[in-house]
């Protein structure tokens, strides 16, 4: 779960009126002469809010519902200055209800600003519902005025044919007459009896072949490609360069979406690039593509897949296969508006793979490749002088590999797992830079310390806080759970802070491992050792699987 960091202004403010309402309900009331309060709300004993980490932008509302009868939006809010997240609201009336959308921000007639991002599943979109209208009402327009036009086509050309056979009779009827002239003029005496030649036999022309026939028919390609690949019909980039498929996934915290996708034929354009021989779809390779309304974010994000893959260490990220800025669609609701990141596709990712093994670890070389691909990650994002700080289970998925049920059952990891890449390099960052967001599972110590403090906004990245996310991966790799699990991110940001949090590393059975994972784990940032102390650490040299080069 990706969080924003809060102004210092959004962040003072909410700790005001949470003070001030302490205040009210044990004292008298007094006037709040200064704060020192860390700028996180309490709600309970037991539970922490956190503030989004970038509170620039406005509430967003999602699985949200109009209600007509008030004129105002509900749903569940998200980077409020004072609100927690995951709280059901109702603003007051909103301005224009006709024109709500998804991925719209709409302002109250109280003023108040919210982002609507998806709406509630069967809840009626008011701005769809007035596009349909209008387009309901100019089609039947236009099939008014196409009835019209086929009813005057249908006189004229009745006219046409009328005047057509009334000449035609006349030709035929001075035809006649003439040649009856002609007979009675010439007497059949002095005019010898000529014999009429012979007409020419009509010779027969042979039909013309058609080409040979494929297999299978352009139109039958067509159906077989959609039911195939559960294409949509949508295509994106010019000239329907991608064909988009099946349902979009929400990139975490963020308005893209990530679509599955095929590079579409280039003599039949509507099936994916390979399926035109006999339907194979062995022969067919599947993309993804990043589609985002936020296109600077995504030109960061494509600028940051250049730097790592073009730097002295390219790493193991999936492979960058094309950028559109203002990507052409035929759908007007994509069409110029979002930009497209397309890359290489995995099958799965390292989180889900855990989650189907009931929380069973990775072993044995399956856990060693994960842990050399994740090394080698940081590898090429430090050595282009940059911060990951977004490295987590989620970020790596395995291409090129269908045995997922297999790995499922690799319980002794004896297959290993060479095909973990690293994906989402929207949150990379320069070293010395200042965080655009974070996750508070993959965070170190310092920092979570900096944004309960009001600063995080300000702290400066170091290479040392991949290294704790490097170590907070691997613990769960090892262990089959994840070091906080199952707890919010409030309360892993409240566990962090505190002068008692130790790090807790004897779950990890491997002790080579066990002393890797704690080194990653210092509470002193200076403690972690760097990427190249890493990758030479004696889990890798001396695990047993051979040698590895980096």
């Amino acid at each position: 779960m990706r969080m924003r960091v809060p102004t210092k202004a959004t962040l003072l403010a909410a700790i005001a009126t949470s003070c001030l309402h302490s205040a009210t309900a044990f004292a008298p009331p007094r006037a709040i002469t200064g704060i020192t309060t860390p700028p996180i709300s309490s709600k309970s004993e037991s539970s922490v809010y956190c503030p989004p980490l970038s509170a620039a932008g406005p509430p967003i509302i999602s699985n949200w519902r109009y209600e007509s009868s008030k004129g105002s939006v509900s749903g569940i809010v998200t980077n409020h200055p004072t609100i927690p997240d995951g709280e059901r609201i109702t603003t007051s009336a909103v301005k224009n209800p006709a024109g709500l959308n998804e991925n719209l921000v709409v302002q109250t007639t109280s003023g108040s600003k919210y982002k609507l991002t998806n709406v509630a599943r069967g809840a009626k979109v008011p701005a769809l519902d007035a596009k349909r209208g209008k387009e309901k009402e100019a089609r039947l327009e236009a099939e008014k005025m196409a009835k019209a036009a086929s009813a005057a086509e249908k006189k004229r050309l009745a006219e046409e044919k009328k005047a057509a056979a009334a000449e035609a009779a006349a030709s035929k009827k001075a035809a006649a007459a003439a040649k009856k002239a002609s007979v009675a003029a010439v007497s059949k005496k002095s005019t010898p009896q000529k014999t009429p030649a012979k007409a020419a036999p009509k010779v027969k022309s042979s039909p013309v072949l058609s080409p040979a026939t494929p297999d299978i028919s352009p139109s039958a390609l067509r159906k077989l490609a959609k039911s195939t690949f559960s294409l949509t019909g949508t295509t994106v980039g010019p000239n329907g360069k991608y064909l988009l498929a099946g349902k979009p996934s929400q990139s975490s915290g963020r308005a893209a979406k990530i679509w599955t996708a095929y590079l579409a034929d280039a003599n039949i354009p509507d099936i994916p690039a390979g399926f035109a021989d006999k339907g194979d779809a062995s022969a067919v390779e599947q993309i993804t593509i990043k589609l985002s309304p936020d296109y600077e974010r995504l030109r960061l994000e494509n600028s940051n897949y250049n730097k790592v893959q073009s730097g002295l260490f390219m790493g193991r990220f999936v492979k960058k296969i094309d950028y559109i800025k203002n990507a052409p669609s035929n759908d007007r609701s994509l069409d110029g508006k979002v930009s497209a990141l397309v890359i290489e596709s995995g099958q799965y990712d390292l989180k889900a793979l855990l989650a189907a093994r009931n929380g069973a670890p990775l072993r044995g070389r399956a856990l060693r490749d994960a842990a050399v691909s994740a090394g080698q990650c940081i590898q090429a994002v430090h050595s282009s002088n940059l911060v990951w700080t977004d490295l987590k289970t989620e970020n790596f998925i395995v291409v090129n590999n269908d045995n997922f049920n297999k790995e499922v059952m690799d319980t002794k990891g004896s297959m290993g797992l060479p095909g973990v890449k690293g994906i989402d390099l929207e949150s990379v960052i320069v070293k010395g830079g200042n965080p655009i967001d974070y996750s508070p599972e993959a965070c170190p110590p310092e920092f979570a310390k900096a944004f309960v403090g009001g600063y995080g906004e300000d702290f400066i990245l170091d290479y040392s806080y991949d290294m704790w996310s490097l170590g907070m991966t691997l613990y769960e790799l090892s262990t089959g759970l994840a070091y906080f699990d199952k707890k919010s991110p409030s309360i892993v940001t409240k566990l962090l802070c505190e002068d008692t949090f130790e790090v807790d590393v004897s779950e990890v059975p491997d002790a080579k491992l066990r002393d890797l994972i704690g080194k990653c784990l210092s509470l002193e940032p200076r403690k972690r050792p760097d990427i190249t102390g890493f990758l030479f650490h004696p889990y890798f040299i001396t695990t047993g699987f051979g040698p590895i080069s980096f």
